[in-house]
């Protein structure tokens, strides 16, 4: 159900007059909406638009206009039911507002949704700006207003500022970034220089002063000097929870924390940021929540687990030494075995949860675990290498020394099936599955058995596939943990400096990731080029042998690349026949005019005696 209340007789008519939108939900904002909404209409000499999301379809007793209001060019509609967003949706796409004002009513301020779940579809769907308002008791917005705002050198930033001196004649505007007190006096000028040529578009005028603050709690700095004014103004944030938690982007929080009026302002984000704002907040609705005592829960398990102690290395020498002995018997089984067996996955999703946390102490513990865990394993099966008298190499000691993507793919996703598992207890059970998906203690056991025989290269290969599936899997956990609402503890001073190492160690793991990834596609081209090239060789050789009428065919051959760049092509032919150095400078010749290279051709010819029967 939908009423209207038309105050001047000629608002109503669709008349292509410029539209401001507002909409309230409880009479505690709606005169700090209404007021901020007239002060918008009256800049762009237009009219403003009032609408009451309701249960009810009686309208309230609050929702009237006050006196000072009743001659301004204002409309009051309501909207009530089940679906009345979604009306409002289609009210707001023909009205087509210059503008539009929401309420905050997240009671988490932004950690999930910028005004609340329920306006959540509004944001989706409106390209054109938007503003939230977080109101106090009585507050009402009046011309001449002082904002304070914390200055981020970002678009939506920028357009809160050049917004809101453009429909207030008389506001004045502070903008505030915060420096660490310890920086020396050379830094100081530095960052004032730079502070000073990001807000140089406004430096002519009298309304805007910038300011700069020194403490080592950034938010709370910023939080005590918007008490000084009559409200806080922000720029909101770009992305979703997740992307907010992992760059530590969390101006949307300051609105809630702010103990006085806030207003956060979003650009016009046109078709384009439509869609990618609904697939971010798809991936938000996708992500399950944690309850605070939950995380707690989570953290204190995943810290028990990942400390290392006497156990936790005797247990990875046991798994090496089982491993060990399933790679040289050939068994996958007695290898999955091993690595039910293996604790080091708790260390290293310990890792993950330590980076996000911001917690160095717990990052060095669970690091000094792996690395001396991993030495364990390595020796082991170096041990059990010597006990292998013929030297044999299995197919299953092969398969873990050539390590692909798609072994970084399944690390990704193991990673965040561990985190999600260990997170959320009704899915628990699921870990020893994962322990199996992700090879850990094995290719660690296979080092050790590459090394007692002597072969560098393949012990070379399986520790880079350790390396992918552990750098993998702390980068992934790390992101898991992060979407479901862990983050450094940075309430005090003395823990501020968490919040530095959660960024350093989080981003050295993501260049880390990004740096194997590299490796191994690079590897996986160069392997596709020397197949591509070997099954050129072996047709040009088998075409042009047959055409030299060379019987017997080709025993054996293999390609090298000189120093030079030169392809060295060493042909170990079977033939009946006598075959000249002229034939072979021929073959050769045909060789390099077919790979475009310059080839050396080496033959060895094996004679071969045709016998026929009488």
């Amino acid at each position: 159900m939908m009423h209207s209340k038309t105050i001047r007789s000629d608002s109503p008519k669709k008349i292509n007059v410029p539209t401001i939108a507002v909409v309230v939900q409880q009479q505690d904002n709606y005169l700090a909406l209404l007021s901020s909404g007239l002060i918008n209409a009256k800049a762009h000499q237009g009219i403003l638009t009032v609408f009451l999301i309701t249960a009810s379809k009686e309208k309230p007793e609050w929702y009237i206009l006050p006196p000072d209001y009743e001659d301004a060019g204002i409309v009051l509609k309501s909207i009530a039911g089940g679906k009345a967003v979604n009306r409002l949706l289609k009210e707001l796409k023909l009205l087509k507002p210059l503008l539009v004002g929401l309420p905050m009513t997240d009671d988490d301020g932004g950690k999930r949704y910028l005004a609340g779940e329920e306006f959540e579809p509004v944001l989706q769907q409106l390209s054109c700006p938007v503003y939230v308002l977080k109101s106090t008791p009585g507050w009402v917005f009046k011309d001449s207003d002082s904002a304070f705002i914390p200055f981020w050198d970002d678009k939506n930033t920028r357009f809160a500022i050049t917004t809101a001196l453009e429909i207030d004649p008389n506001i004045k505007i502070t903008a505030g970034q915060v420096l660490c007190p310890s920086i020396d006096s050379d830094e100081k000028l530095m960052q004032e220089e730079e502070f000073r040529n990001q807000t140089k578009q406004w430096e002519n005028n009298s309304r805007f002063t910038t300011k700069l603050l020194f403490s080592f709690d950034e938010k709370e700095a910023l939080l005590e000097e918007a008490e000084n004014y009559d409200f806080l103004l922000a720029g909101a944030s770009k992305g979703n929870k997740l992307a907010r938690t992992l760059f530590g982007d969390y101006r949307n929080l300051l609105v809630n924390k702010a103990r006085g009026p806030a207003i956060i302002l979003r650009e016009s984000q046109g078709r384009s940021g439509i869609a990618l704002f609904k697939g971010w907040s798809l991936f938000d609705k996708l992500l399950p929540t944690l309850t605070r005592e939950d995380r707690i829960g989570a953290y204190r398990q995943i810290r028990r687990a990942g400390r290392p102690n006497r156990d936790f290395y005797s247990m990875i020498a046991l798994s090496a030494g089982i491993a060990s002995l399933g790679l040289l018997l050939n068994s996958a089984a007695v290898i999955i075995g091993a690595m039910l067996v293996a604790p080091l996955m708790s260390a290293i999703i310990g890792m993950g949860m330590a980076i996000i946390q911001g917690d160095l102490r717990f990052l060095m513990l669970t690091f000094k675990g792996v690395v001396r865990g991993s030495a364990i394993a390595i020796f082991t099966g170096f041990i059990f290498g010597l006990v292998n008298f013929d030297k044999d190499i299995t197919q299953e000691i092969l398969s873990r020394t050539e390590p692909s993507n798609l072994d970084l793919l399944v690390a990704l996703i193991s990673g965040v099936a561990a985190a999600y598992a260990l997170s959320r207890k009704n899915v628990s059970n699921s870990l020893p599955g994962v322990a199996i998906a992700v090879a850990l203690v094995p290719p660690l056991a296979t080092v050790g058995v590459c090394l007692s025989i002597g072969n560098w290269g393949l012990a070379y290969g399986a520790f880079n596939l350790f390396m992918s599936n552990m750098v993998a899997i702390i980068f992934a956990s790390a992101v898991v943990f992060a979407s479901f609402g862990f983050k450094p503890n940075i309430d005090t001073t003395q823990d501020h400096r968490r919040i530095k190492v959660f960024h350093r160690s989080f981003i050295a793991s993501g260049i880390l990731v990004a740096i194997m990834f590299s490796i191994l596609i690079t590897q996986v081209v160069e392997d596709v080029q020397d197949a591509s090239l070997n099954d050129k060789v072996q047709l040009e050789l088998t075409y042009h042998l047959e055409k030299l009428g060379i019987k017997g065919g080709v025993s054996d051959w293999n390609i090298s690349t000189t120093k030079d760049g030169e392809l060295r092509v060493n042909l170990q032919l079977r033939s009946s026949k006598k075959i000249t150095n002229k034939e072979v400078e021929a073959l050769e010749e045909r060789l390099e005019g077919n790979l475009k290279k310059q080839v050396i051709l080496d033959v060895t010819v094996i004679p071969v005696d045709l016998l026929h029967a009488d």
